[in-house]
């Protein structure tokens, strides 16, 4: 407690050594520091420790009051004020222990506050009022560099699909049936004859004409139809006339084979009992004669007694007609049962 009088008079004295004097705000001022150095430019501010200079470029520099050596203005005619700078201050007076025991601290008294003295106006300006501080200037700052755009990603063309195939349609059928004693013309594929011919050999025609039902057509011409000899029997000797029959079992269409059932087709030799009796030379009258050759036995000896001579032996000796269809020969083919056919409808 007993220094505490002399810390008191150390710190108001401190106080006061850094007074000085200072110019309106926005006067164009020089300051000298005590490093040499030295900075021009706007006064901007003046804070209790430091004031603020503002260069043209619009850079602040804050400059200690406790380094500047001098300030200077740069405006003609400007004047300058009392401001808190190194003016050595007055010693203040020592104060006796017990006043400063009563005193309270220096850091719980009220700091004075010191109002501007009023400033001499410029020309053209009205008395009274205080110059406005020129704006400090806004720095620009650069414009941020523009971002990099990214290039879009590439979009991969893909070739289209390929459209669906249209639906299989699937075909429908329908039954119709040929009916039993319907004629179909043909013309045989194969030869025959009744003396070559034997039975069971195949048989093949083809049909000449289409057959159609309910406007569908069936059987289409040119379609085979198939069978086999049922009978073959050469010309005898006088006796016996050459015979040839056959019938068709099936017919060959697109579906395949079909089973057909038809009449037998016969064809007989024709009767040579006139040219047998003009060769043995007995007249019309004589018929019984022939008849006793054909029959053989007497009839035959007595026949050639009458007839006598070569002709009766020619007849005796010689075959009859023999029963020959060549291929292209037309027949007809009567079915005796129906025929079913499955054809498309469309």
């Amino acid at each position: 407690m007993k220094h505490l009088p002399i810390l008191l008079a150390l710190t108001i004295g401190l106080a006061g050594c850094t007074r000085t004097e200072t110019y309106p705000l926005g006067t164009d001022v020089t300051v000298a520091k005590s490093d040499g150095a030295s900075v021009s430019g706007r006064l901007v501010e003046v804070k209790p420790d430091r004031i603020v200079v503002q260069s043209r470029d619009g850079l602040s520099t804050e400059v200690l009051k406790s380094q500047i050596t001098s300030l200077k203005a740069m405006t003609p005619g400007a004047e300058p004020r009392p401001s808190a700078e190194a003016t050595p201050p007055a010693p203040a007076p020592t104060a006796s222990p017990a006043a400063a025991e009563a005193a309270p601290p220096a850091e719980a008294r009220a700091p004075a506050v010191v109002e501007p003295a009023p400033l001499a106006p410029k020309p053209g300006q009205t008395a009274g009022t205080r110059p406005k501080p020129a704006a400090a200037p806004v720095e620009k700052s650069p414009a941020p560099a523009a971002h990099a755009v990214e290039p879009a990603p590439a979009i991969e063309h893909k070739e289209p699909s390929p459209p669906p195939p249209p639906p299989v349609k699937v075909p429908e059928f329908r039954e119709l049936t040929i009916p039993a004693g319907t004629t179909l013309s043909a013309t045989l594929a194969t030869s025959l004859a009744s003396d070559t011919s034997k039975v069971e050999d195949t048989v093949r025609a083809t049909l000449k004409s289409p057959v159609t039902i309910e406007g569908y057509e069936l059987v289409p011409p040119g379609a085979t139809i198939v069978g086999h000899v049922t009978k073959a029997e050469p010309a005898g000797k006088v006796k016996g006339r050459a015979l040839l029959a056959f019938r068709f079992n099936s017919i060959d269409l697109a579906a395949g084979p079909e089973p057909m059932s038809t009449e037998t087709i016969s064809r007989e030799a024709s009767s040579t009992k006139g040219k047998d009796a003009a060769k043995i030379g007995v007249g019309a009258g004589a018929g019984a004669v022939i008849g006793g050759i054909i029959g053989g036995g007497s009839g035959a000896a007595t026949g050639a007694a009458i007839g006598g001579g070569a002709g009766t032996a020619t007849v005796l000796a010689t075959k009859g007609d023999e029963v020959r269809l060549p291929a292209g020969t037309p027949v007809s083919v009567k079915l005796t049962g129906p025929l079913t056919v499955r054809v498309e409808v469309k």
